[in-house]
């Protein structure tokens, strides 16, 4: 890699070198600078995870980009070897295995660390950010090295990946210099994907469309009974609420806020609720949770996990046998919610 040189020029035309940083000073400062002004990556980058668990590890940054896309970046303190080519490839192929439900919750468990801000509904987040966009407009990924350098080696592999495949894989350099008690830094573009042809932002689906794909949802999963049992529910305990259908089923709001969802899904009915309907009112569900079959996201969480979302999946039979129960758990949740509001 060639060497970056940066002079100060004064009115006189003076010019004055810059004096490059120790590579331990710059390395101590780039992550968290980064994490802070997410724009020195990708103009208009929205960061949504940091340290995100993967089968090979913990990935440095997850982001979205104004297109939607999902951006994978890989930092590393000092200079990029080959190495960290087959790193960055193992954490983005293991996101892109996930269903985008699967990839939406896992995004949303893992939010909230190391200064980027905690996500509860991400398909909601999603929408709300990217004009109304669906999950599947996250693909395909883009993937981005991040280093304070990068040998010969890694440069060739990056170009190829990215002159010769349908791989979305650029690599960028930082330098730090010292100018008048001051660090600068410079961003340097080594290698930069190929941009794609035509604007990919999709319109915006409207409300009556996603509800259509709602209820073809619920009519293919069987559930349509049921769905309207708990809907009314709902309506019934919580007044005032409103309603926004998504590709995962309907969210439960108030003042635009998601408290639980309603899922459809292959004979079955889902409640789910989220960590700030539970932090109402905790108590109200250590019962249900001993009575009634739950999941959680993450799994094999406590169900009292603030952070967790907790799930109450049942059949039509099972509905009828816990019906009650939950009736009585949404009306604490609305009682906690309402006098928690005034």
């Amino acid at each position: 890699m060639d060497e970056v040189k940066i002079w100060a020029l004064d009115g006189d035309s003076k010019v004055t070198p810059l004096v490059s940083r120790d590579q331990t000073d710059t390395e101590s400062l780039l992550e968290e600078t980064l994490v802070r002004n997410p724009d020195l990556l990708i103009p208009g980058l929205r960061l949504v995870g940091r340290q995100t668990p993967t089968d090979g590890g913990p990935l440095d940054l997850l982001g979205v980009d104004e297109d939607g896309r999902l951006v994978v970046f890989e930092l590393k303190r000092g200079t990029l070897s080959r190495d960290a080519v087959a790193q960055i490839i193992d954490y983005a192929s293991d996101l892109d295995a996930k269903t985008d439900v699967t990839l939406a919750e896992h995004i949303a468990a893992n939010s909230g660390v190391g200064g980027i801000e905690a996500i509860e509904d991400f398909e909601e987040w999603y929408g709300e950010n990217t004009d109304g966009q669906s999950l599947d407009s996250l693909r395909p990924l883009r993937l981005f090295l991040i280093g304070l350098g990068a040998d010969e080696r890694t440069e060739r592999m990056v170009r190829f990946l990215a002159a010769n495949t349908s791989m979305d894989i650029s690599l960028l350099t930082f330098h730090g210099f010292a100018y008048d008690g001051k660090t600068l830094l410079a961003r340097q573009v080594e290698v930069e994907a190929a941009a794609e042809p035509g604007p990919r932002r999709r319109r915006r689906p409207t409300a009556e469309e996603r509800r259509e794909r709602l209820k073809k949802k619920i009519e293919d999963s069987g559930v349509s009974e049921t769905f309207s049992a708990v809907e009314r529910m709902f309506e019934t305990n919580w007044p005032g609420f409103s309603t926004n259908p998504t590709s995962l089923g309907l969210s439960i709001r108030f003042k635009n806020r998601s408290f639980a969802r309603i899922d459809p899904w292959k004979g079955h009915v889902t409640i789910v609720f989220f960590g700030r309907a539970k932090t109402l009112c905790l108590d109200d569900f250590r019962q249900p949770v001993q009575e009634i079959r739950y999941e959680t996201y993450p799994r094999n969480r406590d169900p009292l996990d603030p952070r967790a979302e907790l799930k109450f999946p049942f059949t039509a039979e099972e509905w009828e046998q816990h019906k009650d129960r939950l009736s009585a758990l949404t009306k604490a949740v609305y009682e906690a919610w309402k006098n928690s509001d005034q």
